[in-house]
């Protein structure tokens, strides 16, 4: 018997580099690496392509290195994640009158449909992607709803969607870049999303996990539960600006800056200070700089930023405090940190909040766990993003769903299929 596969495409569009992958997925969900390319680039800033030549040019590099390197020009679909501060999630819901029949498939996906439509957006927001959550029937309480109510009598039906909007400018630029770079990608993944996928384990998602990528120019977080993705927010927050801020103390270029970030230790106690990292020449003062000093700069922007995440996250019911005021976490799987910053030392005892119930606070560190072929170079938690979009696009394959729906005429992909008609007839 034939196996049934196909090869698919991720492109990740970063703040540092573009990360092409190329792989075969298979109808029981797995998926094989054919092969990877990557390019240096500058042309995106806080998740915003501002050069779209420059960026083009890295995306047309990487697709050319991962196409050699896997031996295949044809792709029958792509992937590319979307990042910005504009990214946020929302929630919606829609109900529609049965009459006392029996629910149908066609019930279900125009609710659905419906629930999609009713997204409250901005005149400036596109709808990047929607996830189902669950249904209801007949005013059944919220959270308590079935995924697949087919064949149940009732009044009513309800829909319940969580959806990922960013501004406009951020997803017309990607796709100026990809389509001049010759690829048209059929779906578009938030990055936390792809993360999680990539880096949560089956149960995680489940039973409930904070995740928190923290790249180069943006930081991504999302809230997992029941396997869907529940709350997304995105932060104008990433490894460049520590980089800057170290610079500024240190009075040294971005490059120095950024080669010193792997010997720092976020974990560093004023007794190590007399572990030199950095001296500035005699004629300029002739100062040292201790791993310490140094350290506690990156440490008091993720403080910053670590605040800033667990107001928001209170402030939507996902963080708590007892009855003595100490905060607890009411996620079961506690907080998974990855992305390129996430490899700075003693990154995840930051997130490791004191208290009461602090072990509801437990961070680890994410990264993708595939490790067949090509897997070289993949399991960084830099990687997480492009090898959780291979491993949605497998289980999107597994399951059957070859045609991505779109919530309206105005949704991203929509948006994206007419901007390509008009580029290739010259309105562009």
């Amino acid at each position: 018997m034939k196996e049934i596969k196909k090869t698919v495409a991720a492109i990740d569009l970063g703040s540092s580099k573009v990360l092409v992958v190329v792989a075969e997925v298979y109808k029981d969900g797995t998926f094989r690496v054919l092969g990877q390319g990557r390019a240096d680039s500058r042309a995106v800033a806080n998740g915003i392509v501002g050069d779209v030549p420059e960026a083009q040019m890295a995306v047309k590099a990487a697709l050319d290195e991962a196409s050699q390197i896997a031996g295949t020009a044809k792709v029958a679909e792509v992937a590319t994640n979307v990042s910005a501060k504009s990214v946020r999630g929302v929630d919606s819901r829609s109900e529609m009158p049965i009459k006392g029949r029996y629910v149908t498939l066609e019930d279900m996906a125009s609710v659905q449909k419906m629930a999609k439509d009713a997204v409250d957006m901005r005149d400036d927001e596109v709808q990047v992607k929607s996830e189902l959550l669950y249904y209801t029937i007949d005013g059944q309480l919220e959270g308590t709803g079935s995924l697949n109510p087919e064949g149940i009598q009732c009044s009513r039906i309800a829909a319940y969607m969580h959806s990922a909007v960013a501004g406009h400018l951020s997803t017309t630029n990607r796709m100026k870049t990809l389509i001049r770079a010759g690829v048209t990608p059929e779906i578009y993944i938030p990055e936390g999303w792809a993360s999680g996928y990539a880096a949560l384990t089956e149960d995680e998602r489940q039973n409930g996990v904070l995740l928190i990528d923290v790249g180069a120019g943006t930081t991504d977080v999302v809230v997992f539960l029941n396997d869907k993705p529940r709350y997304t927010k995105t932060y104008q927050f990433g490894g460049e600006l520590i980089t800057k801020k170290i610079a500024g103390f240190l009075h040294c270029t971005n490059f120095e800056a950024e080669a010193l970030k792997p010997r720092l230790d976020l974990r560093c106690l004023p007794e190590h200070k007399d572990v030199i990292l950095f001296k500035t020449p005699i004629e300029e003062g002739g100062r040292k700089f201790s791993k310490y000093d140094i350290s506690q700069v990156a440490v008091g922007e993720l403080t910053t930023l670590i605040d800033a995440i667990g107001r928001d996250l209170f402030h939507e019911g996902w963080f708590d405090v007892d009855d003595q005021g100490n905060p607890y976490n009411k996620l079961p799987g506690g907080i998974v940190v990855t992305g390129g910053t996430a490899l700075l030392i003693g990154i995840t005892e930051m997130f490791d909040v004191p208290g009461a119930k602090a072990y509801t606070f437990s961070a680890r560190l994410g990264r993708s766990r595939y490790s067949g072929d090509a897997c070289i170079g993949l399991n960084s938690p830099k990687e997480s993003a492009v090898m959780g979009m291979i491993s949605y696009m497998a289980k999107r394959f597994q399951e059957g769903d070859e045609e991505e729906s779109t919530a309206t005429d105005d949704s991203l992909v929509n948006r994206m299929k007419r901007f390509a008609k008009e580029f290739f007839t010259g309105q562009y």
